[in-house]
């Protein structure tokens, strides 16, 4: 049967519920009335009298519609069933084609063929990850994933400034996608530790550079209250900063590369501004990208920090984003 066509059965089975509702009435009137006259003399002569009556081909019929009833009803149960699993089987192909359109267009084989933006890549296999029912298909996603993070981020040195910018000017778009599909997948079988690796320093030494920021939080001024966010949470904020009044989130970044930082950033700020939140400040080892205009738009301060004698650097652009607004 064909998504979307009609389904006889189950206005065969809704005529046959009618049909039996109405029998159902008339042999139960019938029977009432004939029970009326029986009684424990003649009972013997009731019973041969209603085995030639008509109340007995009432229950006859009766029973015959009871049965078939129950026959319907198991056929539209299993019509029910194809049905569901001829859309399941319709579901999974149009996944499969998709992933197959990506991965050929994404990873071109053919000298002639055109490849598909990796930006556009990426962000349809975030999509598929979203729409994926098994572990098969998030791990295929990936495997695709590890393929692409080799080309958008080359392995390059955090002081080698005009590879980090060639590298950003031939694919761009393709890192702020490549950090988005790491965030929407984080802790599946769609995760991807090489793109995470590629975006973000060792976990160790990412772990090290956040704690030593924030232990310097409370001690940047007398005015500076500093409210750990708990770890429980989905919040990428590793703090919220109040001073002069204002609130201000924190959050560290041990990216590799500036250009990671600035896709965090941009990143950070389109979340923030849809759920409405408060001004941030993303820590990290490198200088902003941004002019004091596009952070003021972005309502995010990159600040620099790799040691404490950046301290009272960051206080200046925990001040300044908290000027930002709310």
């Amino acid at each position: 049967m064909k998504v979307g066509a009609p389904r006889p059965r189950v206005w065969l089975l809704s005529v046959a519920a009618l049909v039996l509702c109405a029998g159902s009435a008339v042999a139960g009137a019938y029977a009432a009335l004939a029970l009326a006259t029986a009684n424990l003399e003649n009972w013997g002569v009731w019973l041969r009298q209603f085995a030639m009556s008509p109340g007995a081909a009432a229950f006859a019929a009766l029973a015959a519609a009871a049965i078939a009833f129950a026959g319907i009803s198991k056929q539209v149960r299993v019509s029910r069933s194809a049905l569901d699993h001829q859309r399941q089987e319709a579901s999974q192909l149009a996944w499969w084609r998709t992933f197959e359109w990506a991965s050929g267009r994404g990873l071109p084989q053919g000298s002639d063929d055109v490849p598909l933006p990796q930006a556009v890549t990426i962000s349809t296999l975030e999509n598929l990850v979203k729409t994926a029912t098994t572990d098969v298909q998030r791990a295929a996603c990936s495997g695709l994933i590890d393929a692409l993070t080799s080309r958008v981020l080359p392995n390059i040195d955090r002081d080698d400034v005009d590879a980090a910018a060639d590298a950003e000017n031939d694919s761009p778009g393709a890192i702020d996608a490549l950090m988005s599909y790491v965030d929407a997948s984080a802790s599946t079988a769609a995760a991807s530790s090489r793109a995470e690796a590629a975006l973000y320093e060792p976990r160790v030494e990412a772990a090290k550079y956040e704690q030593t920021v924030i232990a310097a939080l409370p001690g940047l001024s007398s005015d500076v209250r500093v409210f750990l966010e708990p770890p429980v949470t989905d919040s990428r904020t590793d703090a919220i900063v109040e001073i002069a009044g204002r609130s201000v989130a924190v959050e560290v970044s041990f990216a590799r590369t500036p250009m990671v930082v600035r896709a965090r950033a941009r990143s950070a700020s389109q979340h923030r501004r849809i759920a409405g939140l408060t001004p941030l400040v993303l820590v990290s080892r490198f200088q902003s990208p941004f002019s004091d205009e596009e952070e003021a738009e972005l309502r995010v301060v990159v600040a620099t920090w790799n040691s404490p004698a950046d301290n009272e650097n960051l206080l200046a652009d925990i001040r300044r984003a908290s000027l930002l607004g709310g």
